[in-house]
């Protein structure tokens, strides 16, 4: 099948390998997918903040990989402040109840989404609202510099800077709903809409934030906006930060080997190539090439012939009483398997044990046992003795409940 074609191989091979080298050599676009993990050193990856916290604003630091119901019973200290970061955060009735068990045992609880849904939307009365920006005329690698939104303290005090200018690559969210007589407003927007909040709960706090991008590699690393975030993070310090990696839209299982192919576009692409090539080749090169493949006629179950033609034999032969002698003795041996009894000896013992089993009449019994004997005796049998002999065994058999 492969003979003569030796060329076609180098040559698929050849761009295989060239596909493969070309891809991986070209610049890799910028990645301004939101995933705020911990790992993520994209621009909206959290890997620059989530290295700051331990030493610096607790002394021991966690990750969270189970819901909050999960986290509240395994933890029975106070002094921890659990961070959740994500685009979105819904959470049930289950969970929000563990959630105010958590904060009033004397923690805090941080939690940083454009939009917040279920339980915490509804107890909370709370609602976002989102500022969108047109990026379809231009990508975002030449708008991340172009400004977008501000964000200030309402307690300027210990900051940096008054103000904190955010480009078009982060979204602008702002509390346009809250209840105002349990929450204290800490930071505005532009538009003195609320960005973050926060509410007393027992020994413990709670706080809202609507700029979840604010915790991005982008606005961290060498970026001044770092204060922000640096003085909300100094609010929060506590003996033990617990990071959460449970609550996330890209929350992340165990990838297959097709995975990482499709994950990665230079071994998606090749993988393709591979693809489209080998299915070139079989259009092309086995065409034709395979034979058709017989038709086996199974083979056929000649048991029941067998037996048949078996049976016409002894019944032309005319020898009915060797006929009668084995069905006679093919009926012990069903009897001695049924009924547990030998068939050697007819007692009253023996006729007793079968009618208590079989729920037949103890004279019809013995008849039937008796005749089978004299047939055995006879020194020759007719046909209307073996029909007769088949006749009563069939009519036992019918009868009997066992």
């Amino acid at each position: 099948m492969f003979k003569g074609n030796k060329k076609y191989y180098y040559i698929l091979a050849a761009i295989f390998i060239g596909v493969i080298v070309l891809q991986y050599n070209m610049p890799k676009p910028i990645n301004w997918t939101k995933t705020y993990f911990k790992k993520d050193k994209i621009p909206f990856g959290c890997f620059v903040i989530y290295n700051l916290l331990e030493d610096t604003y607790c002394n021991k630091l966690e990750t969270n990989t189970k819901t909050i119901y999960d986290l509240n019973n395994a933890t029975t200290s106070r002094n921890n402040t659990f961070i959740v970061i994500n685009d979105n955060i819904n959470i049930t009735e289950l969970e929000y109840k563990s959630l105010e068990k958590f904060i009033r045992k004397g923690n805090i609880v941080l939690l940083c989404a454009n939009n917040f849904y279920g339980k915490l939307e509804d107890t909370l009365l709370i609602n976002t609202a989102t500022l969108y920006f047109d990026t379809q005329a231009k990508s975002l690698d030449s708008l991340v510099l172009k400004p977008a939104f501000e964000i200030k303290y309402v307690q300027e005090k210990n900051n940096k800077l008054k103000k904190y200018s955010y480009s078009i690559a982060a979204t602008e969210s702002y509390f346009w709903k809250f209840d105002s007589l349990n929450f204290n407003v800490l930071a505005l927007n532009k538009i003195k809409r609320p960005v973050l909040i926060q509410k007393q709960i027992g020994a413990g706090k709670l706080i809202l934030s609507s700029t979840p991008d604010a915790f991005g590699n982008l606005y961290i690393a060498n970026h001044p906006n770092r204060y922000y975030i640096y003085t909300l993070l100094s609010s929060i310090k506590n003996n033990t930060i617990i990071w959460d990696e449970y609550y996330k839209t890209y929350k992340t299982e165990n990838k297959s080997i097709f995975q990482f192919i499709f994950n990665n576009e230079s071994l998606h692409m090749a993988y393709l190539l591979l693809i489209g090539g080998l299915l070139f080749f079989m259009a092309f090169e086995l065409k034709r090439k395979q034979k058709a493949i017989p038709i086996i006629k199974p083979l056929e179950n000649s048991t029941l012939n067998f037996v048949d033609v078996i049976s016409q034999v002894y019944y032309n032969s005319k020898n009915h009483k060797y006929i009668a002698e084995e069905q006679i003795q093919y009926f012990y041996y069903e009897i001695r398997k049924k009924f547990g009894v030998n068939t050697s000896d007819f007692d009253d013992t023996f006729y007793q044990t079968i009618h208590m089993l079989s729920g037949i009449e103890l004279d019809n019994i013995k008849k039937l046992f008796t005749y089978c004997e004299n047939l055995k005796q006879a020194p020759s049998l007719t046909e209307n003795d073996l029909l007769e002999l088949n006749n009563r065994i069939n009519n036992f058999k019918q009868k009997s409940i066992r």
